[in-house]
């Protein structure tokens, strides 16, 4: 059942959608025309991402009953990628982007009310949503952010989205439950877009896939957390660290050099990489090799106690602290050649 729903959502995203979904875009002009902030230098079809989120709607509506709290967050999500479909053609202004992200996500924890996990106590679950407003609006922006070289988000769909349901198995749960079989789905519809993203991308997701795509594995980790431990919002954090903390670490040096960090840039550790002569295919999968091995070690963790859990914690900050170091290095030894005399 499993393959099944990764198989069915690649065949959508992929081939049923993903060809149409390419000559409308190339018909309609929708295209990113490189300026002096890109990495990439031919003109390139943006709004992909509409393939990807057709095919993951309309495989859900199949694989999982549609209860309210589903379609609520299924349509939370819409609501993020017209507005950011509409950012795509013509810039919108930041508050209103904002107000669109702080809006799906109160929509999305008016669905998952953690009353069944979280004692019924007013400071504690509000705690509790504001953990989740924080963590769905900070990924959302996270994941869009990170949308800048080829097949570095398509591959985290298909890696967290596998990933979240293993976490998912892993905890207790099953396949009966809508979190664990949308992550499957989302993850399906990302790979059957990856080959028109990688190695040479042909399209890209834009703001209208990158946008409601963070946002749904957001809130599906946070929907597994709340009905299997909260505990596990560590182990989905180490599966997103590398997108999350990529982010946070460029924004802080941003702001910092009181630069305008809302504006486009290339400061991201794998943008500098890429601007050291690295090629988008060996950041791409270096980063998705690691990315696969942090999976692992958080999966195994999940099934044993605590001692093993703080250990993985402590594998995986390791891997991704060894990664962001070397971005580090090798950028100031490339880009200011000054720095290494």
């Amino acid at each position: 059942m499993q393959s099944t729903l990764l198989a069915g959502a690649a065949m959508a995203s992929g081939f049923a959608l993903g060809f149409p979904v390419h000559w409308a875009l190339v018909r309609w002009n929708i295209v990113d025309r490189p300026n002096e902030r890109s990495s990439h230098s031919h003109p390139t079809a943006r709004g992909g991402g509409i393939a990807v989120l057709m095919a993951f709607v309309l495989l859900s509506a199949f694989a999982v009953d549609v209860t309210w709290n589903v379609a609520l967050i299924v349509l939370a999500g819409l609501m993020l990628a017209v507005v950011s479909f509409v950012d795509d053609l013509k810039s919108l202004p930041q508050l209103l982007r904002f107000g669109a992200h702080t809006g799906a996500a109160l929509v999305a924890l008016y669905a998952l009310y953690p009353g069944r996990t979280v004692v019924h106590s007013r400071g504690i679950v509000a705690g509790v949503t504001t953990i989740g407003f924080l963590w769905i609006t900070g990924y959302t922006n996270a994941f869009n952010f990170m949308d800048g070289i080829n097949g570095i988000a398509a591959m985290q769909i298909v890696t967290t989205g596998i990933g979240t349901a293993l976490i998912g198995f892993a905890a207790g749960g099953t396949l009966d439950h809508p979190a664990i079989t949308l992550s499957l789905v989302l993850a399906g519809a990302g790979a059957g877009f990856l080959p028109h993203n990688f190695p040479r991308a042909r399209m890209f997701l834009g703001d209208v896939g990158s946008v409601p795509i963070g946002f749904y594995l957001a809130v599906l980790a946070f929907w597994l957390a709340r009905d299997f431990g909260w505990w596990l919002l560590c182990a989905f954090g180490l599966i997103h660290g590398n997108f999350v903390v990529d982010t946070a670490v460029t924004l802080a040096r941003r702001i910092w050099r009181g630069e305008r960090w809302f504006e486009p840039h290339r400061d991201h550790f794998y943008q500098r990489l890429v601007r050291t002569g690295k090629s988008h295919q060996f950041v791409t999968g270096w980063e998705s090799i690691i990315q696969v091995v942090v999976l692992f070690v958080v999966v195994v963790a999940v099934r044993r106690g605590w001692t093993v859990r703080f250990v993985a914690t402590g594998i995986v900050c390791v891997l991704w602290i060894t990664v962001f170091g070397y971005a580090e290095f090798k950028s100031r030894r490339c880009l200011n050649p000054r720095n290494s005399e």
